[in-house]
């Protein structure tokens, strides 16, 4: 009987310190998912300055042509589904749609933006990053469901939490009701005695 516990004992502890950090993390996702001011308050990163005056203007509107160039570095394995004029932040831009994310290209000073899904990184016309955001919901969000930022390697870590959790929460059962065994199994005889 002391050997088992032991082998249970150090079961749980070693399931437990596995389990550990997404327990965490779930618990942080789960209190920002309910409670997001409280979160965001304290997280870097989830808005930049939008300055009209930051950039200067072009002396004529870039084309779509050095649009598409600055386009092209972003993601260039990644398919191209659209290219759109819009208005963006109040401003007249030509997005490139791409699987992995959009690049917004503002016409009339040359910066621009690239998106994807967690974050929006802005740069200037020369290339260098003026600023980023971060999309803490999504972050946030994919990462209680799946226990990473992506579906296919997080569902695994999820998958072993998940496994980890349940051999943590027997083995702490066994670990909790073992001692007591004798102590119940004699309040029971003489209930029924």
């Amino acid at each position: 009987m002391a050997l088992t516990l032991k082998y249970i004992r150090l079961l749980h502890s070693w399931f437990g310190i596995i389990a550990l950090p997404w327990v965490i993390f779930f618990g942080l996702t789960g209190f920002y998912l309910n409670h997001p001011d409280v979160i965001r308050s304290i997280l870097p990163l989830q808005n930049y300055q939008e300055d009209p005056n930051l950039f200067a203007k072009l002396g004529a509107p870039m084309t779509p042509e050095k649009a598409a160039d600055i386009a092209r570095l972003y993601w260039p394995e990644s398919e191209m589904l659209s290219v759109n004029k819009i208005t963006y932040h109040d401003q007249d831009a030509i997005r490139f749609e791409r699987a992995a994310g959009d690049i917004i290209v503002v016409r009339n000073t040359g910066h621009y933006y690239v998106k994807s899904k967690i974050q929006n990184r802005m740069f200037d016309p020369s290339g260098t990053l003026v600023s980023r955001k971060i999309y803490w919901n999504y972050v946030f969000g994919v990462f209680h469901r799946t226990g990473w930022l992506g579906w296919s390697f997080g569902t695994i870590l999820a998958d072993i939490t998940a496994f980890s959790l349940m051999i943590f929460g027997f083995s702490g059962l066994i670990l909790w009701y073992m001692p007591r065994h004798k102590k119940f199994k004699r309040k029971f005889s003489r209930m029924f005695t």
